[in-house]
């Protein structure tokens, strides 16, 4: 962010979920203190669903993924900022920094286009607007909805920026369409959570089904505690270690992108993760994009792999007999 070289900068300043170190070093180096905040625990990251109180006299937001969750983000700045302190958004073109102008405004009073190169920009606003709309705690960004589905009658807890927010989206649908029957007791890892929708279902249609909730968002697991109380959270990026289960089952509706990119990598890290938290006869079910040739993966995990489910984009795998000797097939 070469562009600090032009502004007084006063600290304490905060980061905000920027994956890179760049921008906490190049603040440092200004002498400044800097707090970093993550919401995603990416990478063994520490993460949190609101940013530490401050406050801050400088705020630098990488540009998050949607407008509502840009909206919330600046509304989480605006409430550990000072008065008259400075925030800077930037990213990419093709991430919508263009567009965001408008929105910062809402939240400061003068702001503007601080600099333009490499396809990326940063925008400035400065002093927190007498006049916008800006909760000061992540439960006025609640919002509660009533899913179409038949165990999902009650109204159903979410925040900007999770996955399929205010709705059930058509894998996870199809998941629990096939979802197997579990053992009475059966401990099991919704994995990648979000609100907790398919534990919810397990555990509804189970006997006394226990249920640990995975996700790498901070925020989604507050909506999954809510969602699914009882339930054990825990906030992560990948699989548990080995040896933390055992589980009867790990049920998932899998991550499949970093960013905007696809990286099936990710459901292949689950599908050779999952033996080692499985008890003998546990399975592995999980949906993802119907054109993914996935059975050799799950054989090399598996003894048994099947589709229990699919449609024109999603399919529905199960992986039973989890190998444990190491040995794969190939």
């Amino acid at each position: 962010m070469s562009c600090t070289d032009r502004l007084v900068l006063k600290g304490p300043a905060l980061v905000m979920q920027d994956p890179l170190p760049d921008v906490e070093r190049a603040f440092t180096g200004k002498g400044l203190a800097v707090t970093v905040f993550h919401r995603r625990a990416l990478q063994g990251r520490r993460a949190s669903a609101w940013p530490p109180p401050g406050p801050f006299g400088l705020v630098a937001l990488r540009l998050p993924r949607g407008k509502e969750e840009l909206s919330m983000s600046l509304s989480s700045a605006s409430s550990v900022i000072k008065n008259r302190g400075t925030i800077l958004i930037y990213g990419a073109n093709d991430e919508g920094i263009q567009t965001a102008e408008p929105t910062l405004a809402r939240f400061f009073s003068r702001t503007e286009t601080l600099a333009v190169g490499g396809r990326c920009r940063v925008l400035k606003g400065v002093g927190v607007s007498a006049e916008c709309p800006h909760p000061s705690t992540l439960g006025d960004w609640k919002t509660s909805t009533y899913p179409d589905y038949p165990e999902l009658s009650k109204r159903w807890v979410s925040y900007p920026g999770v996955f399929a927010h205010g709705r059930l989206d058509g894998g996870t649908r199809l998941l629990l369409d096939c979802l197997p029957a579990l053992p009475p007791g059966a401990r099991i890892l919704d994995y990648g959570c979000g609100t907790g929708v398919i534990g919810y279902v397990a555990r509804w249609r189970g006997e006394g089904v226990r249920v640990d909730l995975l996700d790498v968002d901070a925020v989604a697991l507050e909506a999954a505690r809510e969602n699914v109380p009882g339930g054990t959270l825990l906030l992560r990026d990948g699989l548990p270690p080995p040896g933390f289960g055992p589980y009867q089952a790990i049920l998932s509706n899998p991550p499949f992108h970093r960013g905007k990119a696809e990286d099936p990598e990710m459901i292949v890290s689950l599908i050779s993760g999952a033996p080692g938290l499985l008890e003998r006869n546990g399975m592995l079910v999980f949906v993802a994009q119907r054109r993914l040739p996935l059975e050799r993966e799950l054989l090399r995990s598996f003894r048994r792999a099947e589709v229990l489910g699919d449609d024109r984009v999603f399919r529905v795998w199960q992986g039973r007999e989890p190998r444990r000797d190491g040995f794969r097939k190939r």
